[in-house]
């Protein structure tokens, strides 16, 4: 079996993997994804002054000595929005509701209750502007609206809009299948092949650990299952998953054990191999391509089954593969740690760490660093990488961090 640094198996496995095809989506659908090119404005938004709120449109010449000496100008009529630019005669005033084009004459609008008054009592002496917004506030024409690269936010999506577009070209969301692998396992209810599990079961965590980190990284899981150690039952379960997937993973069935199908099938299947990764949790680590005909290829990553290995292996590599197919980065801040542990010697190690209260800067581990357990990755606000050359973190090394919660 070949050992690989975390680095070297990072890199393999990026290698397998490219930004999706993109595509035009919607816009309710291109919320998370990554824009391919510049969107610029195709004109002024708005495309004429409007009221910034509720008032009343006024010429600021008429309202000059209004704080000496109040003064009262008759509401000529109304202004709704959706209605084309009017005209507000001097010395006059006219009701305005908020996006209302701002009718040619008038420079402020002024904050009142827009009763049914006729007439507008005023002691104050706006400024102009006051309560516009210039055609082109928002966005003027040719402005880049979004720029290549950009993860479109709700922010985006809004201006998008305005601007006058229905769909955004972007790198799509991964689709993802989860396969855990394991006669004893309990089925999960989408699956489509009946459970063999034991009188005893054991009920799958990973599947819904790894499907819950991967969409809360950008990714859409489209099958999360449970199959059987039969070498058949599992390269159909591939193979259909393969279909709908850009993406496939397995969990569990990657040790040497006799029973373990999952190392067998991707060396004679898939054209991959299982590998000692110098990780500390989950050091065996596997990876291949389903080929079917002239259909696309698709990457395979065979992950541990244990739940704290799968969180170990997300954070090492996983989340990398996911951000490298939406065209994104990943973002590893770093954070001063408050108390040190020793780490394993030539290997990189996860382990859970919390924030301090006051500060997001310095973290300290949860559980024991050694040994992490499930409950301590679901009390830990992330994980701290530890490269493989540190043999002891000691009180105040910057780490690396993968925050599970922002």
């Amino acid at each position: 079996m070949t050992s690989r640094s975390l680095e070297e198996h990072r890199s393999d496995v990026l290698a397998l993997l490219s930004p999706l095809a993109p595509l035009d989506l919607v816009l309710a659908d291109a919320l998370g994804c990554v824009v391919t090119d510049d969107v610029v404005a195709r004109a002024n938004v708005p495309a004429v002054p409007i009221a910034s709120r509720d008032g009343f449109a006024v010429r600021t010449g008429d309202t000059r000595g209004a704080r000496m000496r109040p003064l009262s100008l008759p509401v000529t009529h109304d202004v709704l929005p959706g209605q084309s630019p009017t005209r507000l005669m001097p010395r006059t005033a006219a009701r305005i509701a908020r996006g209302g084009a701002i009718p040619h004459g008038a420079d402020a609008v002024v904050a009142r209750p827009t009763s049914a008054d006729v007439t507008l009592f005023l002691d104050v002496e706006p400024p102009p502007g006051e309560g516009v917004v210039d055609a082109g506030g928002h966005w003027k024409a040719n402005d880049v609206v979004v720029e290549a690269g950009t993860r479109l936010g709700a922010g985006h999506i809004a201006s998008l809009a305005a601007c006058g577009y229905a769909t955004a070209r972007v790198f799509p969301s991964p689709r993802v299948a989860v396969i855990a692998v394991g006669s004893e396992l309990r089925g999960h209810l989408g699956s489509t092949h009946p459970s063999v599990a034991p009188a005893e079961p054991t009920i799958d965590a990973s599947g819904p650990l790894l499907a819950a980190m991967l969409t809360s990284a950008g990714a859409r899981v489209v099958r999360t299952l449970a199959v059987p150690d039969d070498a058949p039952l599992l390269r159909h379960a591939i193979a259909d998953a393969a279909l709908q997937a850009d993406l496939v993973v397995t969990l569990g069935g990657v040790s040497d054990d006799w029973h373990d199908v999952v190392g067998p099938l991707l060396v004679h299947a898939y054209g991959g191999e299982i590998r000692r990764v110098r990780l500390m949790p989950g050091d065996q680590q596997g990876l291949g391509i389903v080929r079917d005909g002239d259909a696309q290829s698709v990457p395979l990553l065979a992950l541990p089954g244990d739940p704290v290995d799968v969180a170990a292996a997300f954070a090492g590599f996983g989340i990398d593969a996911i951000m490298r197919m939406r065209g994104l980065t990943v973002e590893r801040p770093t954070a001063s740690v408050e108390q040190g542990w020793q780490a394993p010697f030539g290997f990189a190690q996860v382990v859970p760490v919390r924030r301090a209260e006051d500060a997001k800067q310095r973290v300290s581990p949860v559980g024991d660093p050694a040994h992490p357990l499930l409950r301590d990755i679901a009390a830990a606000d992330g994980v701290a990488l530890v490269a493989d050359d540190i043999v002891e973190v000691v009180e105040g090394d910057a780490l690396p961090i993968l925050w599970w919660q922002r």
